[in-house]
């Protein structure tokens, strides 16, 4: 818990730093958004897509961001926002060493955007800052893709476990490197691919979030999920004790963390990221493994080893079955057509 008590002050913190240079309006959405179930991650993201489009109103208008009132937006339509979203498609942004980069916005990228327009808007109505809400019937044209789901099968996870453990597809200096945090990867990826967790909360568990009597971990769930618990089976436990019998040191009292990095302090996403990469790119040179294609993996092969989409959905902790669905819509197609050929092949066996 202390780690996303932690996160929550910096994002805070991020947000009131962007704040500074906006208009007063977005000091209220802020605290209007923060008196709710939203999350702060998701507010700070909210934030930097508003400001982005506060941005190029006062780029493309000449004015100062600061002095773009909510009766202004009032009066904008939709080919101001047709405009807008046609520039997010290739734009330039400053990098932090005030390059200019290239830009480009994904389908779903540009879908949170407008829900983030869409939020301010809502509150500028609600809090009779504004009276008409021009954005609300505004829909945006997506192209929509299937989702395709990049996972592992049994062999791959077998190959990517065994570059964890003899290092062999590493080069000299990762293997040497890679030597002293061996059962610390090996829990990390056993984890995630034996319980489908998150990268976020799997970095976020603490050592007292295990009950080794139960086998099972309390997970402080992302968005605050219902059910925390999460069951572990034997290979996951076992890959645990290794690690914190056999390499886990850590000289803080106040340091609660499970996994931990060489500095002795929780690991960070981006660091879980890397170790990934560096075992997967060797083992399955074909596919490019992430920790979310590590769920992914989990999720699949319980799909398929069940064909039961509801405890699926359920040990993915996802916010309902047809998330799911959608998700591994095409893993039940391919089984449903494999039922086919397997009696085709019996029936010409007889």
């Amino acid at each position: 818990m202390k780690y996303y008590q932690e996160q929550d002050i910096l994002n805070m913190e991020r947000i009131h730093d962007l704040l500074e240079a906006l208009p007063g309006f977005m000091r209220n959405y802020v605290s209007y958004m923060a008196t709710g179930s939203t999350s702060r991650r998701t507010i700070i993201n909210y934030v930097y897509d508003i400001r982005g489009f506060l941005t190029f109103l006062a780029d493309s208008r000449h004015m100062e961001v600061s002095s773009i009132t909510a009766e202004y937006l009032s009066k904008l339509n939709n080919f101001d926002f047709d405009e807008y979203f046609l520039h997010m498609d290739t734009y330039q942004r400053k990098s932090s060493k005030n390059k200019s980069l290239a830009t480009t916005n994904s389908e779903p990228g540009k879908a949170r955007k407008l829900s983030a327009l869409k939020s301010l808007y809502q509150f500028l109505f609600q809090y009779q800052l504004i009276s008409l809400n021009p954005i609300a019937g505004y829909k945006l044209k997506l192209k929509r893709k299937k989702p395709v789901i990049t996972a592992m099968n049994v062999e791959e996870v077998h190959s990517v476990m065994n570059s964890v453990e003899t290092g062999e597809t590493l080069n000299d200096r990762q293997k040497a490197f890679a030597e002293k945090t061996k059962y610390r990867d090996t829990a990390l990826l056993s984890l995630m691919l034996n319980t489908g967790i998150r990268v976020s909360e799997c970095v976020g568990i603490d050592m007292e979030d295990i009950n080794w009597k139960e086998k099972k971990l309390n997970v402080h769930r992302k968005g605050g999920g219902d059910d925390p618990e999460v069951y572990l089976n034997d290979l996951a436990v076992q890959s645990l004790q290794d690690y914190i019998n056999i390499e886990r040191k850590c000289d803080d009292p106040d340091e609660h963390a499970l996994f931990l990095s060489n500095t002795g302090h929780r690991i960070t996403v981006r660091s879980v990221e890397r170790i990934v990469k560096k075992y997967s790119q060797g083992a399955v040179p074909g596919k490019h493994i992430t920790p979310h294609k590590l769920r992914s993996t989990f999720g699949t092969n319980l799909y398929q080893a069940t064909g039961d989409i509801h405890l699926t959905s359920k040990a993915l902790n996802h916010s309902s079955i047809e998330v799911t669905a959608s998700h591994y819509a095409d893993v039940d197609r391919r089984q449903r057509q494999e039922a086919v050929e397997i009696i085709e092949e019996r029936y010409e066996g007889s």
